[in-house]
């Protein structure tokens, strides 16, 4: 028992395509998958579509290990040749927008992916909140306006999650130094309680944040872990780390025991937070014909249900 993303090999939105996806990771062994279809853009699902996308899962007998929620449009842009996630980029739907109207449509666009996730009995959502930490430094008046609309959509959005069961699990990200990523969760989990946000930790993220310690935002809110991104990735030098595209080729959403994270003391530190197996994968499985993708994904699945009992191990 053991869960892997939907979008393993690709996000496009035709459905027949989405269901050899589906096809293939139950055919593969996987028990368990995570939502990731949409998770970033502004699409919104239609109801007819969610009761197509529960009989679909329901065809394959899968249980839910949440859905990856979509924040709004793209959330970099392309600067001298850089990609730039530390500046704002204007989009229609945004959670956080200064524009009141623009955030109003960003929580929407949450709500769609909350009720997808009651109609599939997904526990929680994954959502990104990108920083845009440049502004935030210089601007203290910008900085006040941002958390002011960033917490008036989560107050929003609480009591239609816990009406629902469902939690928001807010993801580590690329990109944004640690210690803006270490007040942005801070604040977070200071405010709301554990019924309604916890934490998903993404491993690769990790790695390419936390140069010193890949494992460090496991380790500070291995309280509030309720969703897992598991990759593996072979780091990155430390002279990269502001180059952006660099950034994102070295977050290969590797499968586990593949690159440089010690998986070992991640089991451990997953053991002890309140995180509900089975593990999940969010890797990206790339091959050229069937029987390699195939091969691939019960690779996949070995060397998940081998971390999973590794965690099982340490709860004993």
């Amino acid at each position: 028992m053991v869960a892997i993303n939907t979008n393993y090999k690709n996000d496009i939105s035709i459905i027949e395509a989405i269901e050899e996806q589906l096809k293939n990771i139950a055919d593969a062994g996987f028990s368990h998958v995570q939502w990731g279809h949409d998770w970033r853009g502004e699409y919104i699902y239609s109801n007819i579509e969610m009761v197509q996308i529960k009989q679909m899962l329901g065809k394959y007998n899968f249980k839910l290990k949440g859905l990856h929620a979509a924040e709004g449009g793209i959330r970099n842009s392309l600067e001298n040749g850089n990609l730039d996630f530390g500046h704002r980029y204007k989009n229609r739907k945004d959670y956080t927008s200064l524009n009141e109207y623009t955030r109003l449509a960003g929580v929407e666009l949450i709500k769609n992916r909350i009720d997808l996730a009651y109609m599939i009995e997904a526990k929680e959502i994954v959502l990104h909140m990108q920083l845009p930490y440049v502004e935030l430094r210089e601007n203290e008046d910008f900085k006040k306006r941002y958390w002011e609309q960033a917490f008036k959509s989560f107050d929003e959005l609480e009591s239609y999650c816990k009406a629902r069961g469902v939690k928001i699990a807010v993801e580590n990200l690329l990109c944004t130094p640690q210690q803006e990523q270490i007040d942005q969760f801070d604040k977070l989990f200071a405010r709301y309680d554990f019924d309604f946000i916890g934490f998903c930790f993404d491993s690769g993220h990790g790695t390419l944040v936390s140069l010193d310690d890949h494992l460090f935002f496991a380790k500070r809110y291995k309280d509030r872990i309720i969703a897992l991104h598991l990759q593996d990735t072979d780091g990155i030098a430390p002279e990269l780390i502001e180059d952006g595209l660099e950034v994102l080729k070295h977050d290969k959403h590797a499968l586990p025991f593949t690159g440089i994270i010690n998986w070992d003391e991640l089991a451990k530190i997953v053991a002890q937070s309140p995180y509900e197996l089975p593990v999940t994968l969010e890797v990206i499985l790339k091959a050229d014909t069937y029987e390699e993708e195939m091969f691939n994904l019960k690779d996949a699945l070995g060397k998940a249900e081998k971390l999973n009992e590794m965690v099982k191990s340490y709860r004993k």
